[in-house]
């Protein structure tokens, strides 16, 4: 017996090592994203410093151009709690998104240990949640956006209402119940509306469980109901008294808008989020997800068919909702990688007990070592090592990357240089984050223009994008200070004469 927790804790150890890597390594080893990091990163940091809770950043840095991140603030406040301890840097953005991912994997544990008596599904889903390239990536479990935090609230949600209908007695349908109510609003007050996409599955599985009607008789349903109006519209009366028109632009331009219309030129066709899962977001486990397709089909496991059933029509509504978009950005199709990896998780397993089955039964011994060998090299060896060469020191080559990476460059080496321009085209929001940041923390004068023709003789000056830079070589003179790849900070030390050629 003593052996065999020994052996229990032994694989708990290595596999919180395994999935270490993937959502922790580096990771505040890339400056933060222009987009939609920074501005999370200006709102946490607001927040931080200005202990103003309940509103969005005004100016983060005197001269910069403001756009409001409409976003509601649930998630930030733990990005908030997180720069409290650690400052304000990338870390500390970060790390609750990726302990969120990390909470995503611990519930699939959980789930796997109470409801189906064999934690080894868990780590099987565990492993190809964080060896999916579309949910360990930027905008998702890598950086401070909120899409992967979405995901464990939905996530969450869905086993708490899973544990609600099995629930027999009063008192633990509440508790039940009371998670859910918490998970809808963590949900909405992080992504508004997005935070119900689950919401039809969960009705269809009601209806398919036949308690649909005992749902909506209960009291305790609509007191639910009640406080969730309670908290999100609570919070929006709030903002709209504090910037007139906030609620409207929240829900007609980054909602409704979006949905009619396509937004920024994120116009694709309906089947975008599905080829990107075939082209490389959720290979190898893509092809995985038939195996469990039996179960629904099976009478011999009822809990796990109706689990099963359950991540199938949360992972298949979402995806018809955003598919169903005119815009498809990115990272639309992030909430659905949870349910899609418990899914294939299943379908590992049931591929590894079959290895081990045949293996026992001592026949065709070399046919079972040759499947075993191409399982663990196409099915484990290469995703975990794909997923890892994404995350071990990465770099961006995005333009808009490049002057988080020059800043914290100056800073090292050339330290005295506290006091220049920043010229960047419009917004750019990476560049007003460590603005900002270094005038705020580290007595740095950085001053913000979109103005190179306002550059006199003898300012210093920082530039990244190709049209300024362009006009800065034809009309100065520059010495250069220090550099990053086509980043420079330079002194404009003579106006040049057009037409007149030395």
């Amino acid at each position: 017996m003593k052996n065999e927790h020994w052996r229990k804790y032994l694989i708990f150890t290595l596999f919180c090592t395994a999935i270490y890597f993937p959502l922790f390594l580096h990771l505040d080893w890339q400056p933060i994203n222009n987009w939609d990091e920074s501005l999370f990163a200006m709102r946490a940091g607001y927040m931080t410093e200005e202990g103003k809770y309940l509103r969005d950043y005004s100016l983060w840095t005197e001269g910069g151009p403001l756009h409001r991140s409409t976003k509601p603030p649930f998630t930030t406040w733990l990005q908030v709690a997180s720069m409290k301890i650690l400052g304000i840097n990338e870390l500390a953005l970060r790390l609750p998104i990726a302990i969120c991912a990390l909470l995503t994997v611990l519930l699939f544990l959980w789930v796997a240990r109470k409801e189906f008596g064999d934690i080894r599904i868990g780590y099987c889903a565990g492993f190809v949640l964080v060896t999916s390239v579309g949910f360990v990536r930027e905008h998702a479990a890598r950086t401070g956006d909120h899409d992967a935090a979405l995901a464990f609230y939905m996530l969450a949600g869905a086993v708490a209402f899973y544990k609600y209908l099995q629930a027999t007695e009063t008192r633990q349908r509440h508790g039940w119940l009371a998670l859910l109510t918490l998970s809808v609003i963590a949900s909405l007050l992080t992504k508004y509306i997005f935070g119900l996409f689950f919401f039809p599955a969960l009705l269809i599985f009601a209806i398919y469980k036949k308690q649909l009607w005992s749902i909506l008789k209960r009291g305790s349903t609509w007191l639910a109901a009640l406080v969730v109006l309670l908290a999100v519209g609570g919070w929006l009366v709030h903002i709209e008294r504090q910037l007139p028109g906030f609620v409207e632009r929240a829900f007609l331009h980054e909602m409704t808008n979006r949905y009619t219309e396509a937004y920024l030129g994120h116009e694709h066709i309906f089947t975008h989020y599905f080829d990107r899962f075939w082209r490389s977001f959720f290979m190898p486990w893509l092809l995985l997800l038939p195996v469990p397709l039996y179960l629904l089909f099976s009478k011999q496991h009822p809990r796990l068919r109706d689990f099963t059933l359950l991540m199938f029509l949360c992972a298949a509504v979402q995806l018809l909702i955003v598919s169903s978009s005119q815009t498809k950005t990115d990272h639309y199709d992030v909430v659905a990688y949870p349910p899609m990896a418990m899914l294939a998780g299943i379908g590992l397993h049931q591929i590894l007990v079959a290895i081990v089955h045949f293996w026992k039964g001592k026949n065709y011994r070399p046919v079972v070592f040759t499947a075993a060998f191409l399982v663990g090299l196409f099915l484990i060896f290469r995703p975990y090592d794909k997923i890892f060469n994404r995350i071990y020191k990465p770099k961006s080559n995005d333009r808009t990357m490049k002057y988080g990476y020059l800043l914290r460059k100056i800073q090292k080496t050339r330290p005295a240089y506290k006091d220049f321009t920043l010229l960047e085209p419009g917004f750019t929001g990476q560049a007003i984050f460590y603005a900002g940041l270094l005038n705020r923390k580290k007595g740095y004068d950085i001053q913000l223009s979109q103005h190179p023709e306002w550059v006199a003789e003898g300012d210093t000056i920082m530039a990244c994008e190709t049209k300024i830079i362009d006009y800065l070589l034809g009309h100065y003179e520059l010495q250069a200070i220090e550099t990053y790849e086509k980043c420079f900070l330079a002194i404009a030390k003579k106006k040049k004469v057009l037409g007149i050629r030395n």
